[in-house]
């Protein structure tokens, strides 16, 4: 399996940063989890498998932990005996650290192979029992070092010899290339792609139809593949709903990642009046193949024939096949190192490798910036960034939910509360199987019962965390950037309300927090 990046990937990098790691030491991280488990959550130690006689797959045996068909016990010694073996990111092994992973997932009522949950424990167990591998994570200038003490003193496998540390360093050396160029040219709001890039394994195929982890074609960070050239179309109409479609497909669940099942995608888009939101059957594309077939389906939406008649095929013809369509091909660094001057419905090619689509206005397409200012002003150009977020993320929620998108004027008012909370219900719906109302105004308490379930803490990252920045940026105690990404500023800010709330200042927003923000 060759490195790459993907959801999972991008999700220990950009935990690990925002905890305190250098750039070495999160790469050194990731070199060994690659060696471990490919970066697959779900992944049974194969000697386990084997010993098994085979009775289960990664998969199945992920389901038979969370049914509970294998107990708690059968997890932490999987043959009845003293016999130790490995289960997910980190191929946890030892009785005690698989028992604090299993509590966890069922205390946050997710799947053990949950790859979120688990990157937090990894963090956790890095903050608390590893601590000096943790500081070495931290002031590492290699990623040599940050490899070796990770391998020696967290994964601790059998064999910790020079080939083995050279192996899995070189792992981190390869994805150093991925991050590094990336590192410091992040926006500081959250700039997003609609990416499809993985199954739910975190390979190409095999796996099961639909998006099983929400994470096979997502809304994800903008990042350096590296991109070779940005295809741009110069009509804004038509940009505008090829951006519509990326986002409707990533939030539709029933849209998953599988090369050997392609083209499924395209035959349910055509039977669906060409709405990725309408799909109703599981199926599946990959990253050109998803693509591809969006931009087909603008042309009949648009009835624009070049579009209809798209002769792109794979990654590999795309920029020609859409420069005769009548996309400009962009290569200028500007538009490949970041995505400040991106429009949304730009798309991103690597030729060959990879491609994803744009969602949204770079800070500097438009004219417009991010203040780096602080205090009120900075304050108030946050609650602004999050209108814009709120609306091209969750737009058709809000409008479905509470009547009209937002008005972008940095005003948190009712109504701006009111989009947030409904976004929050129709995520924990979407997510963990509640039955919220979002077109309800209110936060009962039956909201603070299951509000738990999506704690925000130091490490964690995603639209939670971004709706907490969101509030409490409106509230005057966060001025840092809108990044969705819970780092020491917003731990800051959250335990400066709660002291404010009168509630135990512990930096986590869990159910009386999030009660107490929305109230």
């Amino acid at each position: 399996m060759a490195i790459s990046r993907n959801m999972n990937t991008d999700a220990v990098y950009n935990c690990l940063i925002a905890a305190g790691a250098s750039v070495y030491g999160a790469c050194g991280v990731m070199g060994n989890i690659f060696a471990e488990s490919g970066f697959n959550p779900r992944n049974l130690e194969d000697l386990c498998e084997e010993r098994l006689g085979y009775k289960y797959t990664d998969d199945t045996y992920t389901e038979a932990v969370d049914s509970g068909e294998i107990s708690r016990e059968l997890f932490l010694h999987s043959m009845g005996d003293s016999r130790q073996y490995g289960y997910g990111l980190c191929q946890w092994t030892s009785a005690g650290r698989k028992a604090g992973l299993y509590d966890l997932a069922k205390k946050k009522g997710v799947s053990i192979g949950d790859p979120t949950m688990q990157i937090e424990y990894m963090i956790s167990e890095l903050q608390s029992r590893y601590r000096s591998v943790f500081y070495a994570l931290k002031n590492a200038t290699t990623v040599q070092e940050a490899s070796d003490i990770f391998l020696q003193k967290f994964e601790q496998p059998l064999d910790t010899g020079d080939s083995v540390k050279s192996k899995r360093a070189n792992y981190g050396e390869q994805y150093l290339m991925l991050y590094q160029d990336n590192n410091d040219k992040e926006e500081g709001t959250m700039s997003l792609i609609s990416n499809s890039g993985h199954d739910e394994n975190g390979r190409y195929s095999g796996g099961r139809a639909g998006d099983q982890t929400g994470t096979e074609w997502a809304l994800i960070p903008w990042y350096s593949r590296p991109w070779k050239c940005v295809l741009r179309h110069p009509n804004s109409a038509v940009r505008a709903k090829i951006a519509e479609l990326g986002v409707k497909a990533a939030k539709n669940d029933l849209i998953g990642y599988d090369q050997g099942q392609r083209d499924t995608y395209w035959q349910h888009l055509k039977a669906s009046n060409y709405d990725p939101s309408q799909i109703t059957i599981a199926c599946e594309a990959d990253c050109s193949a998803g693509v591809i077939a969006n931009v087909k389906a603008v042309g009949h939406l648009l009835n624009i024939d070049s579009l209809k008649n798209l002769k792109a095929t794979y990654t590999g013809d795309m920029r020609s096949a859409f420069r005769a369509a009548g996309f400009t091909v962009l290569t200028d660094k500007k538009y490949l190192n970041g995505p400040d001057y991106l429009l949304a419905g730009d798309i991103l090619l690597n030729d060959g490798l990879h491609t994803a689509t744009n969602i949204a206005d770079g800070a500097e397409a438009g004219g417009n910036s991010t203040s780096t200012g602080s205090g009120s002003n900075n304050a108030r150009n946050n609650v602004s960034d999050g209108q814009k977020w709120l609306n091209s993320n969750y737009g058709d929620k809000i409008l479905k939910y509470c009547g009209a998108k937002l008005r972008v004027d940095g005003d948190y008012g009712d109504k701006s509360r009111w989009a947030a909370l409904a976004v929050w219900k129709d995520l924990m719906n979407r997510r963990y199987g509640t039955k919220l109302d979002p077109t309800n105004k209110n936060f009962f308490e039956s909201c603070k019962k299951v509000a738990s379930k999506a704690t925000v803490s130091h490490g964690t990252q995603g639209t939670f965390t971004f709706l907490v920045q969101f509030i409490l940026a409106a509230k005057g105690f966060y001025f840092d950037n809108m990044d969705a990404l819970c780092g020491d500023g917003l731990t800051a800010a959250i335990k400066s309300y709660q002291k404010s709330k009168g509630l135990e200042a512990d930096g986590y927003c869990g159910a009386n927090t999030w009660y107490a923000l929305f109230n």
